[in-house]
């Protein structure tokens, strides 16, 4: 366990970034001070782009009894935003089978980017539907329900980065949202809906970026071009002199979202072999 104000809190992160371990960083600054973070790792995934051995000194294999000492769950984004087929995966039925199981032991579980929209697939059955051209910058959101508990600390319009080639496929999601079953928290005209809930808190899809640090969308516009490709321009952002306008809203979301994933985790049953009374972060 490493830490990360949400005095106990305790949140395993699923980590499929390139260059897994410059997500501590950017972990650090978006998630509440006192948060322990627990690393995971699949098996099914290389990490070519990643320190070895940081990460093997770092990341442990997913272990149910390690989740079910965590209140919450994390999926990062991943390489694999820009195929269409979540099957292209070589550990896409590892995540589905991980979800899954997390889903039974943690109060909640969050998605960034395409780790949101796998939430989408395997929870709801939502594909996800392509851009003509990547969606990269930061927005001006419209706070739709400042009086979810979610929402309530974050102010009625603010920024939010994106960096995404994709959205959930819009005639499944509204499906969804006129279920009643996924909520949308908040919309541009330019990227849409981007972070939705469902209707029990129990999956969070944050489609934007409310983990990017102040440099991120620069250095992934440099680096495109350095691989010779024509990248655009993010919006509203300037890659010479980059400022951060998101991080206390992005702060004051994620803080939420463990707060009620703590509320949601005491009422879970307690795990086999968990003597009764004892509070579930006891080490």
């Amino acid at each position: 366990m490493t830490t990360a104000s949400n005095p106990n809190a305790r949140v395993a992160i699923i980590n499929l970034m390139p260059q897994a371990e410059v997500y501590f960083d950017y972990m650090a600054q978006a998630l509440p001070a006192g948060t322990e973070v627990c690393w995971v790792r699949l098996r099914n995934h290389a990490y070519r782009s990643s320190n070895q051995e940081i990460l093997a000194a770092t990341h442990r294999y997913y272990d149910p009894g390690d989740i079910d000492g965590c209140d919450a769950l994390l999926l990062t984004g991943a390489a694999m935003d820009l195929n269409p087929d979540f099957t292209a995966a070589a550990y896409w039925d590892e995540v589905v089978g991980t979800l899954r199981d997390a889903s039974t032991r943690v109060g909640s579980i969050a998605g960034v980017c395409w780790g949101a929209q796998v939430l989408a697939k395997v929870f709801y059955g939502i594909d996800k539907q392509h851009f003509p051209a990547k969606l990269s910058g930061v927005f001006e959101m419209q706070n739709l329900r400042p009086q979810h508990p979610l929402m309530s600390g974050l102010d009625e319009r603010y920024w939010l980065p994106q960096s995404r080639y994709a959205e959930m496929a819009p005639e499944g999601f509204a499906a969804a949202v006129d279920a009643g079953k996924l909520l949308p928290l908040d919309w541009s005209e330019a990227s849409g809906y981007t972070t939705v809930v469902s209707d029990d808190c129990r999956f969070l899809m944050l489609q934007g970026h409310q983990d990017y640090p102040t440099e991120r969308l620069m250095q992934e516009y440099r680096n495109a071009r350095e691989r010779g490709e024509d990248p655009p321009l993010p919006l509203n952002y300037d890659v010479e002199r980059p400022l951060n306008r998101w991080r206390a809203n992005s702060r004051a979301l994620l803080a939420a979202w463990l707060r009620l994933a703590m509320e949601r985790k005491r009422a879970l049953p307690a795990p086999a072999g968990m003597a009764e009374g004892v509070h579930q972060h006891a080490s």
